[in-house]
């Protein structure tokens, strides 16, 4: 009786992907990329996370309540838009889930991550312009520099 026994995987650069974190700022571009990831996600098996993250109400004395309410009324639709998203991914890969938050984009997409105790985080890079860099406006670097886990930035050539 002759048996052999598989050996298990002891490989450490073996990929074990079981949750991504997916960041979409829910542009054109962010879709294209939760549709990429949603691909990645399904070659692993792994669950996967739209994450947008809301900037906060900025009150001030001059804010007043027409404000508030616009304000309001965006995140409301902003919500509503990453559900659709989620639901596109979902006609391809059902595994898919959203978390809409309030705050940083790239504090809240970390955070996230940690809390799911993420193998990945996938983002997309604008590739924007000098002022676009001096503001902020892509978030890849800073999610990047924060992550406490892999991160891949998608970009789709020809944009």
């Amino acid at each position: 009786m002759n048996q052999t026994l598989e050996k298990p995987d002891t490989n450490p650069y073996t990929l074990n992907m079981k949750r991504i974190v997916v960041a979409v700022d829910l542009s054109t571009h962010s879709k294209k990329t939760a549709t990429y990831a949603a691909q990645f996600a399904k070659s692993f098996g792994a669950s996967l996370t739209l994450v947008h993250a809301f900037a906060p109400e900025q009150i001030t004395e001059f804010t007043t309540e027409e404000v508030h309410k616009r304000y309001e009324a965006d995140m409301r639709d902003t919500e509503r838009d990453l559900d659709k998203l989620a639901a596109a991914v979902r006609e391809t890969y059902p595994d898919c889930d959203t978390e809409f938050r309030v705050g940083d984009p790239a504090e809240e997409v970390n955070l996230m991550a940690k809390d799911l105790h993420a193998d990945l985080i996938i983002t997309a890079s604008h590739h924007p312009g000098f002022l676009s860099r001096l503001f902020g406006a892509d978030q890849a670097p800073r999610i990047l520099h924060r992550a406490q886990c892999p991160v891949l930035v998608y970009h789709e050539g020809n944009e």
